[in-house]
């Protein structure tokens, strides 16, 4: 399932890379959220290294001798904020930052290499552009992939690389009211060790689910609150309905099994940075118009590619309007989801198969270069 599942991981980057870079956001942004929301708990003392670990699934909690549950970031936290565990004892839960970077399969001396690989290509093309030099679709597209993988790279800059083993812990002595709550706060159960989980399906490599969409409240247990959050929340939404089971079916069909593809983090969501989210989002697909005007073997290649490209912008940002996206019927607003989707994979297909189709008549101006070294005299 691990060769399956990186396999799948690889074809989702190379489809659609925006995705990845989401994910390195939403993830991001939730690394920071834990850091914030256990600061007082910690005395500061957890950071990002920490926070990205347990984001992925490095923490596991057994429930018998031989089954085990992912121990999420808001379980954590709420452990961590209502005194159950303690900061001091995060080595003995393999939470030691010097244990997760040696599990690391990359350091910072890799990452930097690679960023300067890429920065030189980007200084490479812009060069060319400004003597007049046409870009070829096939740099077009290289240039798109290079500045998404560099976003996501930034984001991921300390998270620990392929980390497949997690640490498996006891859970401290807890009541019932206590356990209610801590269990209600796991975001799902697809990758627990447990004969109640579903068995893993190969879709999961295509899911982009937020790992922490607790709001702060719910992370501190009071003393006179005994209820289930996750039966409260149904439960006000079902009384927040009209009458009719015809009008509840559907929020109870949903709730009992979501089939959540992709779900914004409420931090990220709507928020003053959302114009530059879409930004990021569509511009996988905008970097691939400084082509614009390049070269193709016919001009009905040339509109084909234009076309594509802006349809793969604008079916981008209409996907990421959407806080939740699901396959469930939810009237016309479904057909988008399902539609804008596959128009973009349609659009990238064209986009990669004219990569390689332009390469029959690419004009001789495409092989000249610039020295870009020539820059240097400028600067003596």
């Amino acid at each position: 399932m691990t060769l399956l599942h990186k396999f799948l991981q690889l074809v989702k980057t190379i489809v659609a890379p925006e995705m990845v870079c989401i994910e390195s956001l939403q993830e991001w942004v939730q690394a920071r959220k834990m850091v914030r929301r256990s600061a007082s708990a910690t005395q500061g003392n957890l950071k990002l290294v920490h926070a990205f670990y347990v984001g992925m699934l490095g923490l596991r909690y057994r429930v018998s001798e031989t089954h085990s549950r992912v121990l999420w970031p808001s379980q954590y936290t709420w452990l961590l904020n209502n005194g159950l565990v303690r900061w001091a004892d995060h080595a003995g839960w393999g939470l030691s930052e010097e244990l997760i970077r040696d599990k690391s399969k990359a350091d910072g001396l890799v990452k930097l290499a690679a960023v300067l690989q890429v920065t030189w290509f980007v200084a490479m093309c812009a060069t060319r552009a400004a003597h007049a030099l046409p870009i070829a679709a096939l740099e077009a597209m290289t240039l798109a992939y290079v500045f998404v993988m560099l976003v996501t790279y930034l984001f991921w800059w300390v998270k620990p690389k392929d980390i497949t083993t997690a640490a498996t812990v006891e859970l401290p002595p807890m009541s019932r009211a206590q356990r209610d709550v801590f269990e209600s706060l796991a975001m799902e159960n697809t990758y627990d060790d447990d004969a109640t989980a579903p068995a893993p399906s190969k879709n999961i490599a295509w899911y982009l689910v937020a790992r922490d969409c607790k709001d702060d409240d719910v992370l501190m247990m009071h003393p006179s609150d005994g209820s289930d959050v996750s039966k409260v929340c149904v439960r006000a939404e079902v009384a927040s309905i009209k009458p009719g089971i015809k009008r509840a079916r559907p929020l109870i069909e949903w709730y009992d099994d979501p089939m959540i593809i992709t779900q914004w983090d409420r931090d990220l969501y709507f928020t003053r940075w959302w114009p530059l989210i879409c930004i990021l989002g569509a511009s996988f697909g905008a970097i691939h118009l400084v082509s614009w005007n390049s070269t193709f073997p016919t001009p009905f290649e040339r509109w084909l590619w234009r076309s594509s490209a802006l349809i793969s912008v604008v079916t981008s940002i209409v996907c990421m309007q959407f806080e939740t996206m699901t396959l469930r019927w939810n009237g016309i607003f479904t057909l988008i989801r399902v539609s804008s989707p596959v128009l973009y994979i349609i659009s990238r297909i064209v986009m990669t198969a004219e990569v390689f189709a332009a390469l029959r008549a690419m004009p001789r101006s495409t092989y000249d270069t610039y020295e870009i070294w020539n820059y240097w005299f400028h600067f003596l």
